[in-house]
């Protein structure tokens, strides 16, 4: 594709909503070369001479081996393709998009936890694209079926890759699934014509649950649910002249909504995620102001912390949570916030803006640093200690990002291709394992 068509969605990892990357004038891989360049070993000496020095933010002692790249063999026709999810076991799910010009046409994919083969999760018969949203440690993949870009239906596929409709109320327009349980238990929403979202639940055997907004609202969301049943997400009423009113709510395993307390100060708050075992992670909004720009954690037994200014990805079950803080000029720069309430800026290159994407249990962070597009990204690991290191590249070009990492130090983001002349002109799965 050409470069400028090619952008690296950071903003969302997950696959809601109906936006994709345009595949107009992009070149199918040669798969030949591509398993042929991963089996070549490239070290962190040699990452090291590619992008220059990474300052650290604490002198630390050796470390294990960084993990090795490994590209993520791809369906044929393939144009390229988006990591969207990592499960603890290692497998990844994503989408890859096929060489037809000017057309939507994503499939869903799930790359088995050896790596070494892949699942299609085709769209609902009469359907012609598919997403993946979310995924569970049983290989169960949650996302939507596309008929068009605005007419799309919440779809469950089983590890086999079937797919299953998940049932939608009567008259709404569409929906889609969020996320999925280790039982099969889904979250997710629909949205009706004028695009007002409202939450569901779907059991495993399918049936549909309608989840309850707070009295006296209208919209709603979902974001996660853990084993046990209980789902995070947001409650919404219109104040008028385009204004809302959004109050972070769980939903218990019977459907009962009670909504998370705010800390002093702000006046609403949307659910980002939440761990397995109840950390939830969201962004707040200071009373009287627009921005959603507090970095809010809560504790399972419902205490919230307002960790302080910034974006953020990911939170672990020990409540550390990652994503970026900004400068004056708005400039992103990694960071960290620690559950004593303080706060750690990430190492990254000098004078790149930097974001981090994922926190697995252990501490570790992975996430990248901006180049001079959007495109020519550096993808880096943060150890525990806070030290920043660049992830081996690939041999396409010095050019990734990471986007997750699992507690078995599994990483899996996308590596970009280079033309001949050296412009970014696609992306592809990677996964980088020791």
């Amino acid at each position: 594709m050409a470069a400028a068509r090619l952008h690296l969605d950071l903003d969302r990892t997950d696959a809601t909503d109906a936006t994709g990357v345009r595949t107009t004038g992009s070149r199918p891989p040669r798969p030949a070369a591509l398993v042929a360049a991963a089996a070549l070993v490239v070290t962190a000496a040699s990452a090291a001479l590619l992008l220059g020095p990474v300052p650290t933010a604490t002198a630390a002692a050796p470390a294990a081996p960084l993990p090795a790249p490994r590209f993520l063999p791809e369906p044929p026709g393939t144009a390229y393709s988006l990591a969207r999810g990592l499960s603890r076991d290692g497998a990844v799910v994503g989408e890859y998009y096929s060489d037809v010009s000017g057309q939507f046409t994503p499939r869903a994919v799930r790359w088995h936890p050896d790596h070494l083969g892949y699942t299609v999760l085709a769209p609902l018969t009469g359907d012609l694209s598919s997403r993946p949203a979310g995924l569970n440690g049983t290989g169960t993949v949650v996302g939507a079926s596309y008929r068009t870009m605005s007419d799309n239906h919440p779809v469950r596929w089983a590890p086999d890759g079937t797919a299953t409709a998940l049932a939608l109320p009567a008259g709404v327009r569409g929906g889609s699934a969020a996320a999925v349980n280790d039982a099969g238990v889904v979250a997710g929403g629909s949205y009706d014509d004028t695009y007002r979202p409202k939450p569901l639940k779907w059991r495993a055997d399918g049936t549909r649950v309608d989840l309850p907004l707070l009295p006296g609202d209208t919209a709603g969301s979902t974001a996660a649910v853990t084993n046990a049943g209980v789902v995070a997400g947001t409650s919404e009423r219109s104040l008028g002249d385009g204004r809302s009113q959004e109050t972070p709510v769980l939903w218990s395993p019977a459907g009962a909504v009670s909504a998370l307390p705010l800390p002093p100060g702000l006046d609403g708050a949307r659910v980002d995620g939440m761990t397995d075992d109840g950390v939830v992670l969201g962004h707040g909004r200071r009373t009287g102001g627009t921005e959603f720009d507090r970095v809010l954690v809560w504790t399972p037994g419902g205490a919230v912390r307002d960790a302080g200014y910034g974006r953020t990805r990911a939170v672990n079950s020990a409540g550390t949570v990652v994503g970026a803080t900004f400068d004056a000029h708005r400039s992103a720069f990694a960071a960290r916030w620690n559950p004593d309430g303080t706060q750690t800026l990430l190492g990254g290159p000098a004078g790149r803006q930097s974001e981090a994407m994922a926190v697995n249990g252990a501490g570790t962070a992975v996430g990248e640093a901006q180049g001079p597009d959007w495109n020519r990204t550096t993808a880096l690991l943060w150890r525990p200690d806070g030290t920043a290191v660049p992830l081996p590249p690939s041999p396409l070009s010095p050019y990734a990002q990471a986007l997750f990492v699992n507690d078995a130090g599994v990483v899996a983001g996308n590596a970009v291709e280079l033309d001949a002349a050296g412009e970014p002109v696609a992306a592809h799965v990677i996964a980088w394992e020791s």
